[in-house]
């Protein structure tokens, strides 16, 4: 086939998927769950940032649930090493089926309001990719695997950390996790 032909092929098919993209939350009740690491550099001085994530949405948008980032080792212009933000209050959550490439994966956006390390005002926004299972499906094209990329706000709303001017923008402005998994699971809602 001559490569023109490809070029026009391939971007047919990315206008179509992108098209087709759209949120899954629509008449479903969502559980995103799972924890992980991204980290840059090696051994006990390496910068990381841990997560962990416990999630439902209902079929309404109702929220509930907990939301936990660590900071380590980052430089000290952050301020932010050994801070820990947590929260239960999510302003919004949008979660929609996405393609990298030609392959699906599931885009989860959340917007949340807290604390760091007791201090109330702060807010994170996270964008993260689940890929699905196995994690690191070998199966996949590389780049093609769970991701992470977080901003951090503090209590004025001026953005003091981005993991996008850290860490390697591996998959768009998002990190491949390190270690760990996240996972979207969908029932449909049941409603009597």
């Amino acid at each position: 086939m001559f490569p023109h032909i490809k070029w026009i092929l391939g971007s047919a098919l990315v206008l179509l998927f992108s098209l087709t993209a759209g949120p899954v939350l629509a008449g479903s009740d969502v559980l995103f769950t799972g924890g992980g690491i991204i980290r840059d550099g090696s051994g006990a001085a390496a910068k990381r940032i841990t997560f962990s994530v416990n999630l439902f949405v209902d079929a309404d948008g109702l929220t509930a649930g907990h939301l936990r980032f660590g900071f380590h080792n980052l430089d000290d212009i952050y301020a932010l090493d050994q801070s820990r933000f947590t929260t239960s209050d999510f302003d919004s959550v949008l979660i929609e089926t996405h393609y990298l490439d030609t392959t699906s994966y599931t885009f989860v956006r959340i917007e949340a309001s807290g604390s760091l390390d007791g201090q109330d005002g702060w807010s994170v926004l996270a964008r993260f990719s689940d890929f699905g299972v196995p994690v690191n499906d070998p199966a996949l094209p590389p780049g093609h695997a769970d991701a992470l990329r977080l901003m951090l706000f503090d209590p004025s709303g001026v953005a003091v950390y981005d993991t996008a001017l850290d860490y390697p923008r591996e998959q768009s402005w998002r990190t491949l996790l390190d270690g760990g998994n996240v996972a979207v699971d969908m029932r449909l809602a049941s409603y009597p």
